[in-house]
């Protein structure tokens, strides 16, 4: 479990820079710990999955011939089910509370991005906004129009009073090509390998534009993968009870398909200088019946976090994906579920696109 608040401006600066010499002049120190859980030991038997989902098929025709050979469309990401819980039904309630962002927290926070120059520049507000040609893949009974959700304002902003966003990851335990443990199928216990490891970048990176983040690397899905989404529940409205602040929560997953032949699906951003995975945001519903009335809120974020990644960022991102489950998204009108790469995607093509996606996030963000 990590916690970073790194906002630095000028100001703040100055008054570091001040209290450090007062307290060298007493000879007083203070010692800060860093706090990482210790990866649980023993055998981990990974579940069997079905009907993992890849990336929109170049040629409609070939994913039409996939799908009727199969018996299932294989658009739809598997990873994100739960399916041993019947999609999270039983979870408790909570209606989410956003705080209104301060103008002197808006003033605080321009510097960090005015001053930071790594990767393509942000986009406009005006700019995210006009969204082009956004692609979703609706599971559901809903009509949505993203390029309308797009243009609208978000309901919640960043401020300084605390962590804004929460990072957790339902499935902690999915890892990348190759980086499983010894006798054991696309998992592993190591933090420094899985999920967790891009949800470090992830974090890191929005920390680099002052925007305060919680890491909460608790394991949902081991020693049990039955009732991930459940115990996941826990953490964040445990989290939020902890941190009123946060406004936002990422559950950070990764994809997972295997073909015939034994190969796994690798999907890549071909436009990236470095080896880069794909992403896709995932978005859930009230379709099945639970408490979501912000649904779309939800949607409106990931369209702008859609549309700013694709201006920065062309090819990173596979079409919204959304949903009828409600994958615990209810908690806030910020709340999406980021699939970064898949089973065939290098742990380094997976950070890579962490960090693109993160700075999209940031310039939806910006103040």
């Amino acid at each position: 479990m990590k916690f970073r608040a790194f906002i630095i401006t000028r100001k703040k600066l100055i008054t570091i820079i001040t209290a450090a010499a007062v307290t060298a002049a007493i000879g007083t120190a203070e010692a800060v710990s860093d706090f990482k859980p210790v990866s649980d030991d023993g055998v981990y038997r990974a579940v069997l999955e079905e009907g993992m989902g890849v990336r929109k098929q170049r040629r409609k025709s070939l994913g039409e011939m996939i799908k009727n050979a199969l018996g299932f469309d294989i658009k739809q990401p598997e990873t994100i089910l739960d399916v041993y819980t019947g999609g999270g039904k039983g979870e408790d309630e909570q209606e989410e509370t956003a705080e209104d962002n301060t103008d002197e927290a808006k003033r605080e926070g321009a510097d960090i991005y005015e001053e930071q120059g790594d990767g393509p520049p942000f986009p406009t507000k005006e700019e995210i906004a006009r969204a082009g040609n956004l692609e979703i893949n609706n599971a559901t009974d809903y009509t949505v129009d993203l390029r309308e959700l797009c243009s609208q304002d978000l309901k919640f902003a960043v401020d300084d009073t605390g962590p804004q966003v929460l990072i957790v990851h339902t499935h902690t335990t999915e890892c990348y090509n190759g980086d499983e443990m010894p006798g054991e199928t696309e998992r592993t216990t190591d933090t420094e390998k899985s999920v967790a490891a891009v949800g470090d970048v992830i974090a890191e990176t929005l920390e680099e534009y002052g925007i305060s983040v919680y890491h909460d690397e608790t394991f949902h899905d081991y020693p049990s993968y039955q009732g991930s989404y459940t115990r996941s529940l826990a953490t964040v409205t445990k989290a939020m009870e902890e941190y009123p602040s946060i406004k936002i929560v990422l559950d950070v997953h990764r994809d997972a398909f295997v073909y015939e032949d034994g190969t796994r699906l690798r999907v890549v951003d071909e436009n990236a200088d470095v080896p880069t995975a794909q992403v896709m945001l995932v978005s859930g519903t009230d379709s099945m019946g639970l408490y979501n009335p912000d649904w779309r809120e939800n949607l409106k974020f990931a369209a702008k976090i859609q549309n700013a990644a694709e201006l920065m960022y062309p090819g990173l991102m596979r079409p919204i994906d959304l949903r009828t489950e409600r994958f615990n998204l209810h908690m806030t009108t910020g709340s999406l579920i980021l699939e970064v790469g898949s089973n065939g995607n290098t742990l380094e093509e997976a950070k890579n696109a962490g960090k693109d996606v993160a700075r999209a996030i940031a310039a939806v963000l910006e103040k």
